[in-house]
């Protein structure tokens, strides 16, 4: 029998699984919904999937987390446009924090362009799109200041889990950083 490689692998589909799960959670249940913003800790689950796994797996996380989570816990009709978003935030988390040490710089940098320049207008577009009462601009102005509180945050939870899950000593987690 032939050995397969990379994104699939029986561990990594496992693993990408376990994470697609923790996304619907932490995504849909662990969350405070606002009108203009809903913050959760689902963008975890993709940075991890990005460091961990590569762009593929932190794209397939995004997006049947997001996919799943729509369907499981539906807070109106379901939107492709949302699944984009995590799609794109799973590519660049892959692209940034794949295959390296995690530092400080590289959890900035996917964060920021994640949360900044595919979350924030990205969502904001979408919403304009649902919600006409608001423009484009309308929405990114309205949740501008809620980026200001998350994007800190969310580099400082990417940065502790993913230092934290480099020090995990087990075959399964080494297994799937080679």
């Amino acid at each position: 029998m032939q050995k397969t490689k990379g994104t699939f692998r029986v561990e990594t589909i496992t693993f990408t699984a376990l994470l697609v799960a923790l996304q619907v959670v932490l995504g849909n249940l662990l969350q405070v919904p606002l009108m203009e913003k809903q913050y959760n800790f689902g963008f975890l689950p993709i940075a991890v999937a990005g460091a961990l796994l590569g762009a593929p797996s932190a794209m397939i996380v995004g997006g049947l987390g997001d996919l799943l989570g729509a369907h499981l816990f539906p807070q109106g009709a379901y939107f492709p446009g949302f699944t984009l978003t995590n799609v794109l935030v799973g590519l660049v988390c892959g692209l940034v924090l794949h295959r390296r040490k995690p530092n400080w710089v590289r959890v900035i940098i996917a964060v920021a362009v994640s949360l900044v320049c595919i979350n924030w207008p990205l969502n904001s577009f979408w919403l304009s799109l649902l919600y006409s009462s608001k423009g484009f601009m309308g929405w990114l102005v309205l949740r501008g200041p809620n980026y200001l509180v998350e994007v800190p945050a969310n580099i400082v939870l990417v940065f502790l889990c993913l230092k934290g899950l480099s020090k995990v000593n087990l075959p399964a987690f080494m297994a799937l950083r080679n």
